[in-house]
């Protein structure tokens, strides 16, 4: 285990790694500036935000920078604006106006373009490239809309009171396509979103909540589909995703941990027989749990059946962000980060 060389998370600094666990940033509330850092401590880039109502900012999901939201009027009404920037990035670039919160905006593809909604109603759907260079009016509706995400023909998914729809970026309608949500007749859906989806986008879990309840819904009238391509089939059972191990299998959180195929629903066991473990992150081969508050474990999947305990000092906070290849990144309580080495650790 090894401590980072980066600004120390306080009251004044919030310290955020991307999602790639490969960079860091350091928001100073005080001044409003965004600093960069590398693993190695090397300060990357900086960002002055001086003078700017921010709402929200967050990582970009390819890490290559922030999508940050503030607070502006246009025509006399207050609303918010969309921009990024970032260590790969460059400097503030606007993409215009947009109603929505930090869970909405979603990526494309190819990292180029960014989607969005705007405020109900008429909800629009827009896609920006996050150059500035270009922003395209994708569909216009007189209800509220609900955005998904993008699918890996780079369409845009959207859903409805219904329907799920899907959108290309050119607008043809060889790309249009839509399929019913599988609601009974007299059964609306309210927010729909995508809750996790497969790395090469071919399959997701979408879960929905509705106005009255379904078949396969639960508490507040909510349910999860599995989509597959265009079809939709209802979800048995489905813990919390601990990571994926190819672009179709994912390690679920049950006791002990199993493989699930996103694409059949179909069940492999990962030869692990401890069962009073929560498994918790998946880096690489190595699955880590946490037992207590302070006590954490590794194996190696394919290898062991049983968990080690990971010897480490009892300042780590859970939860770990896995960084590939065996490694964890993990906050201290003394407002460090750390890294620690479950491949090391796992073995004997």
């Amino acid at each position: 285990m090894w401590r980072l060389d980066i600004p120390r998370g306080t009251d004044r600094y919030f310290v955020r790694p991307a999602p790639s666990g490969r960079v860091a940033v350091a928001a100073d509330l005080d001044a409003s500036s965004f600093a960069f850092f590398d693993l190695r401590g090397s300060q990357i880039a900086w960002f002055d935000a001086h003078g700017l109502d921010i709402v929200w900012w967050k990582w970009l999901e390819d890490s290559s920078g922030l999508l940050m939201a503030t607070r502006t009027y246009v025509n006399g009404t207050a609303t918010t604006e969309l921009s990024v920037f970032g260590p790969y990035r460059g400097n503030r670039t606007v993409l215009g106006e947009a109603g929505t919160g930090p869970d909405e905006p979603v990526l494309s593809p190819d990292g180029r373009w960014l989607g969005f909604t705007t405020e109900c109603c008429p909800q629009r759907i827009v896609a920006s490239r996050l150059d500035g260079t270009e922003r395209r009016l994708l569909f216009t509706s007189p209800v509220r809309i609900s955005l998904l995400g993008w699918d890996a023909r780079s369409r845009v998914m959207y859903a409805d009171a219904r329907q799920l729809h899907w959108i290309g970026l050119d607008s043809k309608p060889s790309d249009e396509a839509a399929i019913d949500l599988g609601l009974p007749a007299g059964v609306n859906a309210g927010p729909v979103r995508i809750i996790e989806q497969s790395p090469d986008r071919g399959a997701a879990f979408i879960g929905m909540f509705a106005d009255r309840t379904f078949p396969g819904a639960g508490s507040n009238n909510y349910g999860i589909r599995r989509l597959v391509g265009d079809r939709l089939y209802e979800v048995t059972s489905l813990g919390q995703i601990v990571g994926w191990l190819n672009d179709r299998e994912f390690v679920d959180s049950r006791r002990p941990p199993v493989a699930v195929d996103i694409l059949t629903g179909s069940i492999r066991s990962l030869g692990v027989s401890e069962d009073q473990l929560q498994p918790w992150a998946l880096s690489g081969r190595i699955l880590l749990a946490q037992g207590n508050k302070t006590e954490m474990y590794v194996l190696r999947l394919g290898v062991d059946d049983h968990y080690r305990l990971l010897d480490v000092p009892g300042n780590l906070h859970c939860c770990p962000a896995p960084l590939g290849d065996g490694l964890f990144l993990f906050y201290g309580v003394d407002g460090w980060l750390y890294v620690v080495n479950g491949e090391v650790a796992a073995t004997p």
